[in-house]
């Protein structure tokens, strides 16, 4: 028991430093914001001046492209009115008055009395500025201007082309046709309209209007200044609500970037660096610094965080990190670089030659985090482990890091509160990584083979069982043994599948064997992934039923680590497995840390003890007294027991008079392809099945 110690002033000295820094870093802060905001305003005003062309050019063109075609509608509109007129005139004034079928030798006095009568009056109203009939090559053949005039003026080719049904109407002047001696007179729409006699069907002539255009004009242009009045009016209005919110936009993406930008290089619960901002800051230093100027980097790994927040929630163990944070900030001031790394995770990075040491850093972070904090009621304080390293520019920052978390993890797994990080912390490296890589290939293609190994009855040495063994062939190793790729495959998902694959396998050849007549049980090696897989126990049952193979065949191998490391779903799994009447084995019993509790709760069916115990029981007395008491035990929970590693005749000879079931090792036989142990096994049974069938 420690003795209590006054923290008081401690506390007070670090609160005022925490004050006083946050002022420094919020002025930093705001110097930096106000940077920002002017960067981001010129952005924003440069962006918004080029939105400012970009889109006027195209709504003026828009513009004039809708005013261009609505003008032209206008003028076709125009047109079309006077063709109206045209065709109103030719029908109600002219043709009543026509009674012949061509127009070629003239008009008789009656049709040109009541042309003159009908025509006058639409002439003098204005309707029209000049009538002229014309027969069917252009000749005029009357004039309401010279009403007894012969034919005369040219041929006119546009008279053909109103007889074939086009319409003819053009926007000219009075007194520009060939057959007109005068000056230019107003603008006029001359239309040819077809004109057909009054008993007649066909087309006798044509109608040659001139209908005033002044008048149609102006119309026209009073609904074209109106159209484009609101035309501009409204491109305007499209425009400034375009700009309006392309500027707002404009801003929401500016307060977006400015967002990201601080995101990316910070933790968005506590607002500290993150781990890509602390490399960075540091590579940026180092490099400032040169070759010889040292970095300490520390990592922080909080105690117990997963109860925190299992127990009071996410929003309070959120809480919890924000108020680490801040006194790791504090504690490490403006001489050094911190940052949140991980979900528990803290970093940081000073000079090696810095003042205070990184020790002593340390250790008053941790006196600082004995201050109580209350969450929900619960009283917490903050323990964390801590593993560190010294470099320099030539290892870079990354690999620092690295270290400094290599370390952390050494320092767990001994239970050291601080550790430093050394080469031989190093338990995963590349080469590793490589076989986990290749060993997903390998399930595929074929490269993984069993081998067998026999267990047999203590009383008379005959074969109960076999225990399968996996065996890689590696295209360039050779055969590897399970210790060799097993460990890297339980320390990923990937021994979910070769446990698959060896399950398939076992059960193929206990199907096998069954066949041939000579069922053998077999047992596989199961680890903690797949007791804690809720699909595995299924996956065993389909794989049964595939090979049609009684599940009293096949027993699983589990070691203790598997047990303790979810016993409850691993038990679960086990009941549901044991229920079918599929056998439980505990493997290597006495080197884990299986407690008597688990072995009364689980469906275990078989104890095999570890070799290093079975190894013991000839070197001197007492050495067989922890198996014979193992024995004892697993009778008693009603268990076979099964000694593992009988590696000479000595221990062999020894097995039974212990108390022992089976025995499983190297004096008896080794692991060997099924064929291999097939002609064992034979040559095992032969001197047996001879001693039967002689006489006594």
């Amino acid at each position: 028991m420690t003795e209590p110690h006054d923290s008081t002033p401690a506390l007070n000295r670090l609160g005022q430093f925490v004050q006083d820094d946050s002022i420094a870093r919020l002025q930093d802060a705001g110097r930096s914001a106000d940077s920002g905001r002017m960067i981001d305003k010129r952005s924003g005003l440069g962006l918004f001046a080029f939105y400012v062309v970009a889109t006027l050019v195209p709504i003026l063109v828009l513009g004039v492209v809708l005013a261009r075609t609505y003008r032209q509608d206008l003028d076709e509109q125009g047109l079309h009115d006077a063709g109206e007129i045209s065709s109103i005139v030719v029908e109600a004034t002219v043709s009543p008055h026509l009674s012949g079928d061509t127009l070629s030798n003239g008009l008789t006095a009656e049709e040109r009395a009541g042309l003159v009568t009908s025509l006058g009056p639409i002439l003098g109203e204005g309707t029209a500025l000049r009538l002229r009939l014309r027969d069917r090559i252009g000749h005029v053949v009357f004039d309401p201007e010279r009403p007894n005039a012969a034919p005369f003026g040219p041929r006119d080719k546009q008279v053909v082309e109103a007889l074939t049904g086009k319409d003819v109407r053009l926007r000219t002047h009075l007194n520009t046709d060939a057959a007109d001696r005068a000056h230019p007179g107003p603008a006029a729409i001359k239309i040819y309209e077809p004109v057909r006699a009054s008993t007649g069907s066909h087309f006798v002539g044509v109608m040659e209007i001139y209908v005033p255009y002044g008048a149609i004009a102006r119309s026209i242009d009073q609904a074209y200044r109106s159209m484009m009045t609101l035309l501009v009016i409204g491109l305007l209005v499209l425009w400034a609500l375009s700009g309006a919110i392309t500027w707002s936009v404009t801003r929401k993406l500016r307060r977006s970037n400015a967002e990201n930008r601080f995101l990316a290089k910070r933790d968005p619960l506590t607002r500290m660096a993150n781990r890509f901002a602390i490399v960075e800051d540091v590579d940026a230093h180092l490099g400032r610094s040169g070759v010889g100027h040292g970095m300490t980097v520390a990592i922080l790994d909080i105690d117990g965080f997963t109860e925190i927040n299992e127990v009071l929630g996410h929003a309070n163990g959120d809480e919890f990190l924000r108020h680490v944070a801040r006194i790791v900030e504090a504690s490490a001031g403006r001489t050094g670089f911190t940052a949140r790394i991980g979900a528990d995770q803290f970093a940081i990075a000073r000079a090696t030659c810095s003042d205070p040491t990184m020790a002593t850093l340390i250790d008053g972070i941790r006196r600082a985090l004995l201050d109580e904090l209350e969450l929900d009621g619960v009283t917490l304080t903050a323990e964390f482990t801590v593993g560190f390293v010294d470099g320099d520019a030539t290892v870079g920052a990354s690999e620092l890091l690295r270290r400094a978390g290599v370390a952390c993890r050494a320092a767990k797994q001994v239970n050291a509160p601080v550790l430093s990080y050394e080469p031989s912390h190093e338990g995963f490296d590349a080469d590793r990584l490589t076989l986990v890589a290749e060993l997903r290939h390998a399930i595929d293609d074929g490269q993984l083979v069993l081998h067998y190994q026999p267990k047999v009855n203590a009383s008379d040495g005959a074969v109960t069982s076999v225990e399968a063994l996996v065996r890689w062939q590696h295209p360039t190793r050779g055969l590897l043994a399970p210790g060799e790729f097993v460990p890297a495959a339980e320390s990923t998902e990937l021994i979910i599948s070769l446990t698959d694959w060896v399950v398939d396998c076992a059960c193929a050849q206990a199907a096998a064997w069954t066949a041939l007549g000579m069922p053998l049980p077999i047992a596989v090696n199961v680890s903690a992934r797949c007791l804690r897989d809720h699909d595995f126990a299924d996956r065993m049952f389909a794989t049964l039923r595939r090979h049609e193979l009684s599940t009293d065949l096949i027993t699983i191998e589990i070691t203790e680590t598997a047990v303790i490391a979810d016993p409850e779903r691993a038990a679960a799994t086990l009941r549901r497995l044991a229920e079918r009447g599929m056998g439980v084995a505990i493997d290597d019993f006495g080197v884990g840390y299986t407690s008597l509790a688990h072995l009364d709760r689980l469906p275990i069916t078989e104890l095999k003890i570890d070799r290093e115990f079975v190894s013991h029981m000839t070197r001197g007395a007492g050495g067989d007294a922890v198996v014979r008491a193992v024995v004892s035990l697993g009778h008693g929970l009603g268990m076979t027991v099964v000694a593992e590693g009988v590696e000479d005749d000595t221990t062999l000879s020894l097995r039974a008079e212990i108390g022992c079931d089976t025995a499983q090792g190297y004096a008896i036989a080794r692991p060997a392809p099924a064929e291999v142990f097939e002609a064992w096994l034979h040559t095992r049974r032969a001197p047996a099945e001879s001693a039967v069938s002689s006489p006594a």
